[in-house]
Formats: C-alpha cells, sequence, structure tokens
C-alpha cells in the first residue's frame, strides 16, 4: 500500500446508493428466508452440490447459520472498504489528479462485487433450501457457468470502461 496516496472523500452516487440498499434488502431476505423456513429443516442439509447440481456433501441443518454468518460479514466488509478507497489496488500510479476518478471506480467495482456475491449467496441459500424439502432447483448446473462467464466479462468491462474514463479524463485537460 502507498502511503503517500490522497485520502479523500468519494462521493456516493445514485447508482452506489442503489447498489448498496439492494445489496442490503438481499442480506434482510436472506435472513428473513433462513428464519421462515429453519424450523422446516431436516437434521441434514445439501452443503456442496458438484457441477451438475448435484449435492455430494451434507451438514447440520445449524450449518446454515454459519453460512449466514459469513455472507453477512462478506457483504458488510466489502461495504466498508468502500469507505478506505486509498488501500484497494490499482493498476496505475494514484495521484492527486487522478484519485477521485480512480476511487470512483473502485469503489463502484466493490459494489458490483458486493452485489455479485450477495446474489451468488441468495442462490446457494435457497438451493439448499429447496433441495432439503425435496424440490428441484432452478439454475443448477447452469449456474457455474454463470459465474465464469461474470467473472470473465466483468474484468473487460472494467478494462473498457477504464480507459474510457481515462480518455476522457485527459481529453479535458
Amino acid at each position: 500500500m502507498n502511503k503517500n496516496r490522497p485520502k479523500i472523500q468519494v462521493p456516493v452516487e445514485g447508482i452506489d446508493l442503489i447498489i448498496d440498499l439492494i445489496v442490503l434488502a438481499i442480506l434482510l431476505f436472506i435472513w428473513g428466508y433462513v428464519i421462515t423456513y429453519y424450523s422446516e429443516l431436516p437434521d441434514k442439509i445439501p452443503m456442496h452440490f458438484n457441477m451438475s447440481g448435484e449435492v455430494d456433501k451434507y451438514g447440520g441443518r445449524s450449518s446454515i447459520w454459519v453460512l449466514l454468518a459469513i455472507t453477512t460479514v462478506v457483504a458488510v466488509g466489502m461495504y466498508v472498504l468502500t469507505k478506505y478507497p486509498h488501500i484497494h489496488n490499482y493498476m496505475e500510479e494514484i495521484t492527486e489528479e487522478n484519485a477521485l476518478r480512480n476511487y470512483k471506480m473502485s469503489c463502484r467495482l466493490l459494489r458490483f462485487v458486493n452485489l455479485f456475491t450477495i446474489l451468488i449467496m441468495l442462490y446457494v441459500v435457497y438451493s439448499i433450501i429447496e433441495k432439503s424439502a425435496g424440490n428441484d432447483i432452478i439454475l443448477e448446473s447452469s449456474f457455474v457457468y454463470i459465474i465464469l462467464a461474470f467473472s470473465v466479462l466483468m474484468p473487460l468491462i472494467l478494462y473498457v470502461y477504464m480507459i474510457r474514463k481515462k480518455k476522457e479524463a485527459s481529453s479535458k485537460k
């Protein structure tokens, strides 16, 4: 970490607030969903699925609380990290001139990653509860391909966005 990076307040724009509120709403929904269906869960619940969407590991029903705790810590942790953009990693040297642009981009990316992560956890919790009830899951193995596609597309989109913003910033000079 470069200690000489400017420590500036990054303004929260409308899209940032919307993403943060969606993440919070989904997190609260997941907790409510588990609380609602916990008493109906069997003693052993599915905890891991293979590439075909088949259960390959079971755990006690209380292990869903561990999953919820991890989900909450990750979501809150990523939110807190948006408050400290000067400690994030960047592909260029951070200066007074480019700090705000890079910090905004990094915080926005972190918010989207948080949203994507909470959506994954929503699906995992949904899958555990539905499989526990003996129901089929809608996406099953295609879920893995969605995650892989997003994992490849997100950096590409970020790179194009970063180049475009850098060109815009240099043309304003």
